[in-house]
């Protein structure tokens, strides 16, 4: 049996038997945990009827599941998004969150079961869950446990466990993390300090760092660096909202490397060439070097409407310059036009909050126009954003209960599945997406996705940007901070993964800037119409 139908063995037991007897204070206690790790002991508890009378507290389901759920940190706020199944959860309460952490992290099956949360929970059950949850090496006596329910010294003994437990593996991990690389560490770093030709001025801290980094870089991901002290930590910022300047999302992708995610659809920097992957090596004359923060790049690049910026640019090899005029940016989330009466032009340009209700005025429409037959999906120069905007639009086209997109976390998938609102019909239309080098992260979710379940759908454009995970940022005392990734995103239907790949056109058009620039005429755009 394996681990997960264990546990929904005893969630089942918990369920059907509510398990629930004499009170703490009137049993004779005893409880033997123990582990294989030295730091942790067994540990004994014993109760008699000579030891002074304590407190009982009330523990019910509800409050140990809340307990379990508060030893899992830093999980992605894609849980959110789960959809219970257990009948009788408040929503937005605390025992809601509580289990759909557990359910996205498989420690909890969902299911259509009533979880009796104002029942008092058995100690067995309790230890037992601990053991499968927590994953505890404990050894759990039942003769001791079945005949009481959980007290509050067991949540104590289970918490120290765990504690230890962490304690021990992390003394473990650091003490062995070089291995019989350690004396070969120490003699490169002694020889460096010691012999290199500028050893007079080279900086230890400088060594340290850079090893730090290359540990980073071992996990051969772009998205895994780790940053020296700087004057800010952030290691992105977007170029939106309402604002004066370019217009356009950047990243830090290295120290020192700043890059162009997205230009922002309609805006200056679009207009004027930039593309999304374009690597930005100065500003004016401001060269940008290691030791400049992502704030501090973004703030030379901003500037009075009106005004323009000179931008060194990398790209495919080659160093070329950018004027761009800077002006007033209002980032909009959808817009809609009609090129004739039978085509509705969709452009997502963001999939910011609220974007998914704009798309769902405009599918009813299209829905209620006989005259319709053509939807063209602009999803050129989305850089992304919330993922649950974008599985809530797929679920209006998508069949209920096909999944929309999965993300992978800790090794386990989690899925998104489509609420089935079916509002339109694509197999009904003919359907083109356009897309770009900026059309990244649940911009391209959208397209795997779509083109998954709906394989007539031409797209029309360039190779998009291939953003297909998801980071976090972890800060040190000494300023440094390390961003790395901590899950990925799949589409829906095949799973076909994105990072660093991204999407191939059907039909390859790449956009005639030139064009663009004099009169704002898009031969993409275009293409996508006469198809």
């Amino acid at each position: 049996m394996n681990k997960l139908n264990k546990f929904l063995s005893l969630v089942l037991l918990l369920i059907i038997t509510g398990i629930s007897n004499t009170s703490a204070n009137e049993t004779k206690i005893k409880a033997a945990i123990e582990t294989t790790s030295p730091s942790i002991t067994i540990i004994e508890n014993k109760e008699t009827e000579k030891e002074a009378e304590v407190e009982v507290v009330t523990l019910k389901n509800e409050d140990i599941f809340i307990y379990f759920s508060s030893f899992f940190k830093d999980i992605p706020k894609s849980y959110k998004h789960i959809g219970l199944k257990y009948k009788f959860i408040k929503e937005k309460s605390e025992i809601e969150t509580a289990l759909k952490k557990l359910v996205y992290l498989n420690k909890l099956d969902n299911r259509e079961i009533n979880l009796n949360l104002n029942k008092e929970m058995n100690a067995y059950v309790f230890f037992t869950l601990a053991k499968e949850i927590l994953e505890l090496d404990i050894i759990i006596d039942p003769a001791y446990l079945t005949n009481r329910n959980v007290v509050l010294n067991d949540l104590n003994i289970i918490t120290n466990t765990f504690n230890n437990k962490k304690r021990y593996e992390h003394s473990k991990s650091t003490n062995n993390i070089l291995g019989d690389k350690q004396e070969i560490f120490s003699e490169v770093y002694n020889t460096l300090v010691n012999e290199h030709y500028d050893y007079e001025t080279l900086k230890k801290e400088d060594i340290v760092y850079g090893a730090i980094e290359g540990l980073a870089r071992g996990t051969h991901d772009i998205h895994t660096v780790y940053f020296p002290p700087v004057e800010s930590k952030s290691f992105e910022d977007s170029l939106s909202g309402e604002y004066e300047g370019i217009g356009s999302y950047v990243e830090m992708t290295s120290p020192g490397e700043v890059k162009i995610t997205s230009p922002i659809p309609g805006g200056p920097a679009e207009r004027y060439g930039l593309k999304g992957g374009d690597i930005i090596i100065k500003v004016d004359s401001k060269e940008v070097k290691r030791e400049n923060s992502l704030v501090e790049v973004v703030s030379w690049i901003k500037g009075p409407a009106g005004t323009y910026v000179k931008l060194t640019i990398y790209r495919n090899g080659e160093e070329f310059e950018i004027e761009v005029k800077r002006e007033k940016i209002i980032v909009k989330n959808l817009e809609v036009k009609t090129p004739n009466t039978n085509t509705y032009n969709i452009q997502i340009r963001t999939f910011g909050v609220g974007v998914s209700s704009e798309f769902r005025e405009v599918l009813t429409k299209i829905k209620n126009d006989y005259r319709v037959n053509k939807i063209i999906i602009d999803l050129r120069n989305n850089g992304g954003g919330y993922l649950n905007e974008a599985t809530d639009m797929l679920s209006m086209l998508i069949k209920e209960g096909e999944k929309t997109a999965t993300i992978r976390y800790n090794g386990v998938n989690n899925y998104y599945f489509s609420s089935g609102e079916g509002i339109l019909d694509l197999n009904k239309y003919k359907v083109i997406i356009l897309q770009n080098s900026g059309t990244a992260s649940a911009s391209e979710i959208m397209i795997g996705t779509l083109k998954d379940y709906f394989p007539n759908i031409v797209t029309i454009g360039e190779n998009t940007y291939g953003k297909g995970s998801v980071q976090a940022l972890k800060e040190f005392q000494d300023g440094s901070s390390l961003k790395y990734t901590v899950a990925r995103w799949y589409t829906g239907k095949t799973m076909t993964g994105i990072d660093g790949i991204g999407f191939k056109p059907d039909l390859e058009l790449e956009l005639d800037i030139e064009k663009y620039k004099n009169d704002l005429s898009d031969n993409q755009l275009q293409k996508a119409i006469n198809y």
